[in-house]
């Protein structure tokens, strides 16, 4: 009983590492800059500043959500995307391998 119950926990874990390793895929709209913190609900992208729509959701190198305010003075590469109304509403944070594809 308790092999069968190791396996399936085996199994499991290397189902979630295939998850986790999976690339991301970034909408055909998202453009590639830089961000930087502002004061919230201002970023700086491109050194421009921009605002964050309501609800705006900014991805960490892990695909977590970060608090923009987590950003502080950092330059980072990141694909973007902006809603209806010109707003950041999407902001990812490239990884080295992310980085190294080609932009759309």
């Amino acid at each position: 009983m308790w092999i069968r119950r190791f396996l399936i926990a085996i199994v499991l874990l290397l189902g979630a590492h295939l998850v986790l390793a999976a690339p991301r895929t970034f909408p055909p709209n998202a453009q590639r800059g830089t961000i930087s913190g502002g004061n919230y609900p201002q970023v700086l992208i491109n050194g421009q500043t921009q605002l964050l729509a309501p609800g705006a959701l900014i991805k960490d190198k892990q695909n977590l959500i970060i608090m923009p305010s987590t950003l502080g003075n950092q330059v980072l590469t990141v694909n973007y995307t902006f809603d209806n109304l010109g707003k950041i509403n999407r902001a990812w944070i490239l990884t080295d391998e992310e980085l190294a594809q080609p932009s759309h």
